[in-house]
């Protein structure tokens, strides 16, 4: 094993045959809060800011020696939610919005956010909410740094997070009894 010198970085483009190698990345964004410094896919808290930047990666994937041009440029927001009995309020952090080509898109059980700032620079979310929310009554706060997102809660019960967890991948024995099923009744 070769360890890399100090004067190179760790990821160098070596020809074609670097881009088989396994690249170790956060897929997540990072999270600074309260002196606490982590990343938001694998949580792993640290105070220092060298020992959060020598964390490693958590995800395994192929190298993208560059970004696809999509136009417009994806950017992180760092954003936190918190509650009271009848509101779930979140708040985004986005300096230089350009407020006319923002918007919130929402439904009583999701949310579609878009911030657009100067640069073509634009920062997407979609949230699948944990409660019902009255959104007759919810409304945005659009300020100089930050972006509030007051909704009002359907029932007044405490969520335990913010967003439903994704569902889990259908497991293939459960596919293969059904099939085994259908194919029993046709004959």
């Amino acid at each position: 094993m070769i360890l890399p010198q100090k004067s190179s970085p760790l990821w160098s483009f070596d020809g074609p045959a670097s881009d088989s190698d396994v690249c170790l990345y956060h897929s997540g964004f990072p999270i600074f809060h309260e002196g606490m410094k982590y990343w938001s896919c694998c949580k792993r808290k640290t105070s220092d800011f060298n020992t959060f930047l020598s964390q490693e990666g958590c995800t395994t994937g192929t190298h993208l020696w560059r970004k696809k041009d999509t136009g417009k440029k994806v950017v992180p927001c760092r954003f936190d939610w918190h509650q009271t009995g009848a509101q779930v309020i979140i708040s985004i952090y986005a300096k230089n919005a350009v407020p006319e080509l923002c918007y919130v898109e929402a439904n009583s059980t999701t949310l579609d956010i878009r911030v657009i700032f100067e640069g073509e620079k634009e920062f997407a979310q979609k949230i699948s909410l944990w409660g019902v929310i009255d959104v007759s009554k919810s409304i945005i706060n659009m300020m100089a740094a930050k972006i509030e997102i007051a909704m009002n809660k359907s029932e007044p019960m405490s969520w335990a997070r913010l967003d439903l967890p994704p569902p889990p991948p259908p497991k293939e024995t459960e596919q293969e009894t059904e099939e085994t099923d259908s194919e029993d009744e046709d004959e």
